[in-house]
């Protein structure tokens, strides 16, 4: 699937209690936030479609601060999809022996660096769990799961360190989707902007200043089986992922629907 192992920090260290404890009291903070309320109120029109959830990027989930609160919205999801019974497959190279075999002892729940064919014949009943993937994993996913239902990092605001042509050249899958989601509404960085103080340029400069014209990029040569993506849910451009007890464990966390 092409994950590269590497440390992670972990910022805030849970003092030495049985890991279910912790667990559970985590699920009961992410059960009575409006972050969760909002989630499952977007997922509503499609929850009876989803019959799988497909996790990656999650983290060491017996060592990681971020990686416990990320499994614990997964497990409240999966209660939310309960009249469904969802298949649940998660990955990621950095599991321990505790994550491995805490998972072993859950119903239908299975260990898949890759997917089996039963899943990849209709992904479009899967919803793709992804917090704080890397942009190549990213990618990688899109070309190869072909996912419908996308709860991961904010398209746009994950990306906005580059350029559109950077973004087309390097992830050419993430730059269409952005290019539809940009077709729809303002970019979540220009929505921030609107109201700030414009600087003024002398006229003298003006004049000599030529105006930077971006390249016309033609999204129509990236071969996907998607058109479109659409933003169901940004939890009110993140405020409500913020200030929270779970710290940065959601941040740019967003909704997608990818058609």
């Amino acid at each position: 699937m092409g994950f590269s192992k590497s440390k992670r920090q972990v910022s805030h260290v849970v003092k030495k209690r049985e890991f279910s404890e912790v667990l559970g009291e985590y699920r009961d903070e992410i059960k009575k936030s409006q972050m969760f309320k909002e989630l499952c109120q977007s997922l509503e029109a499609y929850r009876q479609h989803i019959v799988r959830v497909r996790c990656l990027a999650l983290g060491s989930f017996h060592e990681e601060f971020s990686a416990k609160w990320q499994l614990a919205l997964l497990m409240e999801l999966l209660d939310y999809l309960n009249a469904s019974n969802p298949l649940v497959s998660v990955y990621d190279p950095v599991f321990t022996e505790e994550d491995l075999k805490f998972v072993s002892q859950l119903e239908r729940w299975s260990v898949d660096e890759n997917l089996s064919a039963e899943w990849n014949e209709d992904s479009s009943r899967t919803l793709f769990f992804l917090p704080h993937a890397p942009l190549d994993l990213t990618e990688l996913v899109l070309d190869k799961e072909q996912p419908k239902y996308w709860l991961a990092n904010h398209f746009i605001a994950h990306t906005d360190r580059y350029t559109k042509v950077q973004l087309f050249e390097k992830y050419p899958l993430i730059s269409k989707l952005i290019n539809s989601l940009s077709a729809t509404g303002p970019r979540r960085d220009q929505m921030a902007s609107q109201d700030e103080f414009t600087t003024f340029v002398p006229r003298r400069k003006r004049k000599n200043r030529q105006a930077y014209q971006e390249p016309k990029l033609d999204y129509s040569r990236i071969n996907s089986k998607f058109q479109k993506c659409e933003l169901l849910q940004d939890f009110q451009q993140g405020d409500l992922l913020r200030n929270q007890p779970w710290v940065n464990s959601f941040s740019d966390l967003a909704l997608h629907l990818i058609d």
